[in-house]
């Protein structure tokens, strides 16, 4: 029976993710460079700049491999929609807060061979360095051991700028540079600046 569901789960994220890359294709032109540098299998943590609610499902579709997401609680208080990014393989985190539930979960997904997408300055920002970097991304890949991909977005503001209804034909880039590793003798938050400075050097 698990086996069955986890099967049902699989086919459920294959089939949207075919289905918004060939919507992508019709209507968001994107482009990738520098995909040579993510893994072509186990764990790592693939962390981006955050401009759009686009973000994660280019960032998906930019990929081979299934994809978890970290993604804000309120994201989740609608049972319906709540339901449908679980089933997209999104996991709840409480912003502004030490979520050690969420933190666990995303190092049991790393740590199982799955790649997990974090936006290491948590929400949406307009300007290049104006969040604060949370360090929570530093205490998971050093807990977890794997590798970080730093990925520069562009575009997606446009093609969905912030309090739209509906996305608009925009280009976009997505570029993945050389990935990053942690060691346990770095601190949580040496780690988080450096991937930050990584994905706007790129």
């Amino acid at each position: 029976m698990q086996y069955a569901i986890i099967n049902l789960l699989n086919m459920f994220y294959w089939i949207s993710y075919n289905i918004f890359k060939l919507i992508s294709k019709l209507f968001l032109p994107y482009t990738i460079i520098g995909k040579e540098n993510v893994p072509e299998k186990g764990g790592f943590i693939l962390a981006s700049n955050h401009l759009s609610y686009l973000d994660p499902l280019m960032v998906g579709i930019s990929c081979d491999q299934k994809i978890s997401y970290m993604a804000r609680d309120s994201l989740f208080r609608n049972k319906f929609f709540g339901g449908l990014i679980r089933l997209g393989h999104a996991f709840p985190v409480k912003r502004n807060t030490a979520d050690i539930g969420a933190l666990r979960e995303a190092i049991r997904r790393l740590k199982g061979g799955e790649p997990v997408l974090l936006f290491p300055e948590g929400s949406r920002q307009a300007v290049k360095g104006q969040g604060k970097v949370e360090s929570g991304i530093g205490f998971i890949a050093i807990k977890a051991g794997v590798p970080l991909i730093p990925v520069k977005i562009t575009g997606t503001d446009k093609a969905l700028p912030p309090g739209a209804k509906w996305f608009k034909k925009h280009s976009m880039t997505l570029e993945f540079g050389k990935p990053i590793f942690s060691s346990p003798q770095d601190t949580y938050e040496d780690v988080a600046r450096r991937i930050m400075q990584q994905i706007y050097s790129i």
